[in-house]
């Protein structure tokens, strides 16, 4: 304000004294008001400008981020969903290979394993070669009951209640070894404990499952797992030497690939 009222009176003294004979006349209100449209600082006006497009672009930024969010959570779902059906048909698809093997062995013997055989017994005298010699511990289908403990430990599972999930398929295997759900639940043991980073309890389990349970459909991806978790601690002597019994024992299937390609990026030809 003050300095528009000097303006006003530096103007008005040189109109006193000099007047252009050119210029049109004008009212004071003229005056006034071309005065304050020079005394407008165009600094401020810029900045002004400035943090206007900022802050539109902040809220913009703040938009895409929770639409990024509900993405994401609806692809962890769908994700989630997709992780529980795969596991549903691979356990329907070793219930029907049990039932063929009962099938197949009752001409000779009609005498099951019962349900309070050790695991921890018969995984000793189970050796780490061809999983396709061994003879492993023999399941049987699940029961209900077995379905629904093994359907509340996979919850925890989806729920990334990684140690929680861990502590429940530990659980499992020690109170249902017979169950052809057992191996499911040792693998997936090793899955949380991998994701917690405890390397060397994920390896134990995904061995378990493949020593203890040769014959089942976990056996191949459970046997390229453990040669992960040998890489992650160091040993890569096992590593490379799993990776390449996978491939001897299992030749067509994608773990063999995936065996194959790791074994390539660890420079092995």
């Amino acid at each position: 304000m003050k300095k528009t009222l000097s303006l006003i009176i530096t103007t008005a003294m040189l109109n006193s004294v000099m007047p252009v004979a050119s210029a049109a006349p004008q009212s004071i209100e003229e005056r006034v008001q071309r005065l304050e449209r020079m005394a407008d600082n165009p600094v401020l006006i810029q900045l002004s400008r400035r943090l206007a497009e900022q802050q539109r672009q902040i809220q913009s930024l703040y938009d895409e981020v929770d639409r990024l969010n509900y993405q994401l959570k609806q692809t962890q779902e769908k994700l989630a969903k997709q992780y529980k059906e795969a596991d549903e048909r691979l356990s329907v698809l070793e219930a029907s290979q049990s039932s063929a093997s009962d099938v197949q062995e009752g001409a000779s013997s009609s005498v099951l394993v019962p349900k309070d055989t050790s695991i921890e017994s018969q995984g000793k005298d189970i050796a780490t070669q061809s999983s396709s010699s061994a003879s492993g511990v023999m399941t049987h289908s699940a029961t209900a009951e077995e379905k629904r403990v093994y359907e509340d430990a996979f919850a925890l599972m989806k729920k990334s209640d990684y140690q929680g999930a861990s502590k429940a398929f530990s659980a499992f295997k020690a109170s249902y070894p017979n169950s052809d759900l057992a191996s499911n639940s040792a693998y997936w043991e090793g899955e949380a404990e991998a994701v917690l980073g405890n390397d060397k309890a994920a390896l134990k389990a995904f061995i378990d499952v493949y020593e203890t349970y040769p014959t089942s459909l976990k056996a191949p991806a459970a046997m390229l797992r453990a040669a992960d978790m040998y890489q992650e601690v160091g040993e890569k002597k096992k590593a490379k030497a799993l990776y390449e019994q996978l491939i001897q024992d299992y030749p067509k299937k994608n773990v063999a690939e995936k065996a194959r390609k790791r074994l390539s990026a660890m420079g092995v030809k």
